[in-house]
């Protein structure tokens, strides 16, 4: 048989679009360090800094989604440039913020800005593939997965830094060269064929405006229920109403903004997004709960629990690296569950006795769940999305995961409150395993799929 050729990596291509998907991870991770001397500058306590964390975060799980719409519609190109005009712009009001409202602003004008990136970036790719009549490389698609893991490591460390030598306005004033130096290079992206002009109404009916705001005000919702300390039946009524209204809305909608009859009629996709929201969760879990149990219970200081959780890191980087050269889908989230399952083994294992040796060894274990999965659900998502529809269903897929994180912070926020030890801790690991098996279920669809396919 003869060898075939494998297509060289697009490097020029790829610079970009790497560089706008760590900025979202960035920007949130580097405020970690940068939080309490900005409070400090507008003598405001760290609670009420805490909104411009969560401002980003909501607004980023509202935006993915619309902002990949926008990409399907238009042009992924002008909308991932865009999205770097707005970086921009977030950056420079964040600089000269005169008071602590616009720096508010600041930070949602960024959650709108870096959530074009992902997005866009995997309508870019899709389409650049398709018009050379194959699949998005593996190797490609993990790069942009692990580019957000590194930026989440690189996060803290370059905010302190940052912070150190500049001052809290550093780590916005980061953004201004590296957005001019992605735009430059955004130059070896092809502009995408020019599309019909449309009328404004056609394009408002394009948008399918009510359904963006339908949904917004359902995930507004979700996101006040998921941060109460205690259940609140009157918000639950209000989500399960916009929920219905949502799927009504968009069921006799010809361009719906969320095609509920492709999730319908694919119910594989659906479980895909049920997938990411189980995993992230686990991940965040572990992620937000593991340093605290650290601190709280072994007593480490920060430093030692940063040391702690770096072999995570550097393991989920190299495992998410070589597991996105296969392109076996089912054996990829088939040993992503099992070190899940792991992970939560792990969980159990933890308490005021346990050695060094076992936490590292726990924190590598939870790196390699954390590599494969992420690769894993990424590949998985890119097989059953319509070239169409790639922008929105990334977009999706990333509030899937946002919506994952919030409810694990959530659910630590209810727990820890009073103090954190090994009980408290070991209810975390029932509820995360919880989510394992529903993974694990989750499997015997895809595994069906595959045997026919074969």
């Amino acid at each position: 048989m003869p060898e075939v050729k494998r297509a060289p990596f697009p490097y020029r291509f790829m610079l970009p679009v790497v560089l706008g998907t760590m900025m979202n991870p960035l920007n949130s991770t580097m405020l970690a360090t940068a939080l309490i001397p900005l409070c400090n500058s507008f003598q405001i306590s760290i609670g009420s800094g805490a909104i411009l964390v969560t401002s980003l975060y909501v607004t980023s799980t509202i935006a993915q989604p619309l902002m990949g719409r926008l990409a399907d519609i238009f042009s992924a190109k002008t909308i991932n440039l865009l999205g770097f005009g707005l970086v921009l712009i977030a950056a420079l009001v964040g600089m000269f913020a005169p008071g602590f409202e616009w720096l508010v602003a600041s930070r949602i004008i960024l959650g709108l800005g870096t959530s074009a990136s992902y997005p866009s970036s995997m309508a870019l790719l899709n389409k650049k593939y398709a018009a050379q009549g194959q699949s998005v490389p593996g190797n490609v698609l993990g790069l942009v997965g692990i580019s957000a893991q590194v930026s989440m490591i690189l996060g803290p460390v370059l905010g302190g830094l940052l912070t150190q030598w500049l001052g809290w306005q550093g780590i916005f004033m980061i953004n201004i060269p590296w957005v001019i130096v992605a735009v430059y290079l955004s130059q070896a992206i092809p502009n995408d064929p020019v599309k019909e002009k449309l009328s404004t109404r056609e394009l408002l009916k394009r948008l399918d405006v009510p359904g963006i705001l339908i949904f917004t005000l359902f995930l507004l919702s979700l996101l006040f229920l998921l941060i109460q300390h205690s259940f609140n039946w009157q918000m639950m009524i209000t989500v399960a109403a916009l929920f219905i209204l949502m799927i009504l809305w968009e069921r006799r909608q010809e361009n719906p903004f969320i095609d509920v009859r492709l999730l319908a009629a694919n119910p594989s996709l659906l479980l895909v997004y049920i997938r990411a929201l189980a995993t992230s969760y686990i991940l965040y879990t572990m992620l937000y709960g593991f340093p605290q149990w650290l601190e709280g219970v072994r007593h480490f200081n920060p430093a030692e629990t940063g040391l702690f959780m770096l072999p995570d890191s550097i393991v989920a980087i190299a495992v998410g690296l070589l597991i996105s050269r296969s392109q076996k889908l089912f054996e990829q989230n088939l040993l992503g569950v099992l070190f899940m399952l792991a992970t939560c083994g792990g969980m159990f294992m933890l308490n005021a006795d346990i050695t060094v040796i076992m936490i590292v060894l726990i924190t590598v274990i939870m790196g390699i769940a954390e590599g494969i999965n992420l690769i894993a659900n990424q590949a998985l998502l890119n097989a059953e999305t319509p070239l169409d529809q790639k922008g929105v269903s990334f977009g999706l897929y990333r509030t899937f995961a946002y919506l994952g994180a919030i409810l694990s912070g959530s659910q630590l926020k209810v727990l820890f409150h009073t103090g954190i030890t090994d009980q408290k801790f070991h209810i975390l690991s029932y509820t995360a395993l919880a989510s394992s098996m529903v993974l694990l279920i989750l499997l015997v669809p895809l595994w069906k799929r595959y045997q026919q396919r074969a």
